[in-house]
């Protein structure tokens, strides 16, 4: 039953995108293709702008309405008249917001993938596909020069689960803010005033944590550690991976509250 609701999700998330997902790379290959056309005819070198300008919308769109969906479809199905439907079914109110969770974030993730393959698309056969191959060794090099591999895949493993966790944080703040919206009568402004809120905490919060790391290692010693090389970056790279999963933590527990405790679908 439960894998049920996880496929609806994406099914509902996905229906949405694939229409942006194909302009992508429509435009991608458009873009790819013009530019194999050399000439001065002014037509064919408008059409190329616009292939162009194309291309970068679609990106926009990509990111902007994937967000946008994702966070709409918490609302209107947890929170709208959707509501009554989808409380009667056998589900906890923590299971729906997991599930929303992580439907949320593996739509995120596939489009910052699909417009990292377009990106691909556009540069294949061109001087940047051979300058960055070129790089990509260069880069590697100096990379390697300050640490062991053990160390650089410890670093790279703690920046990947930032990310992650990154964007759970991200997820589960318009939720919480969401959450703690809909118990005023114009839900989407207090929603919205809400979200700021918990932004400027979160912000104030980081600030002090900041400010108290800085009291208690003098400045001297904090450079000199963060010379020390990889194994410092990586000792550092914990704090705000904590942080954020703390963060992210107490955004869940406050949604999960208003659902379960607060729910108001009036």
């Amino acid at each position: 039953m439960l894998k049920k609701l996880y496929k609806h999700e994406f099914y509902s998330l996905f229906r949405s995108l694939l229409p942006i997902y194909a302009a992508l790379f429509g435009f991608s290959v458009l873009s790819r293709l013009v530019y194999l056309i050399k000439t001065e005819n002014n037509i064919i070198n408008t059409f190329k702008t616009l292939a162009v300008v194309g291309y970068v919308l679609t990106i926009i769109a990509v990111f902007v309405v994937g967000i946008v969906i994702v966070v709409t479809r918490f609302y209107k199905n947890l929170l709208s008249n959707e509501g009554y439907l989808t409380f009667s079914l056998p589900f906890t109110a923590t299971q729906h917001i997991i599930c929303k969770l992580v439907c949320g974030a593996v739509t995120v993730a596939v489009d910052f993938l699909l417009v990292m393959s377009s990106f691909i698309i556009l540069g294949i056969g061109t001087k940047a596909e051979n300058d960055l191959f070129k790089a990509i060794p260069q880069m590697l090099g100096i990379f390697f020069s300050y640490g062991k591999w053990p160390q650089i895949t410890l670093l790279i493993a703690e920046i990947a689960l930032f990310a992650i966790i990154k964007l759970l944080e991200a997820l589960l703040m318009f939720y919480a803010g969401i959450a703690i919206g809909q118990q005023f009568k114009n839900k989407i402004g207090a929603s919205v005033i809400a979200y700021i809120c918990l932004y400027a905490a979160s912000q104030i919060i980081s600030l002090i944590f900041v400010s108290l790391i800085i009291t208690v290692f003098s400045a001297s010693v904090f450079e000199n550690y963060m010379n020390s090389g990889i194994s410092a970056v990586s000792t550092f790279m914990l704090f705000p991976l904590i942080l954020s999963a703390l963060y992210g933590t107490a955004y869940f527990f406050t949604a999960r509250y208003f659902l379960s405790k607060k729910l108001n679908l009036e």
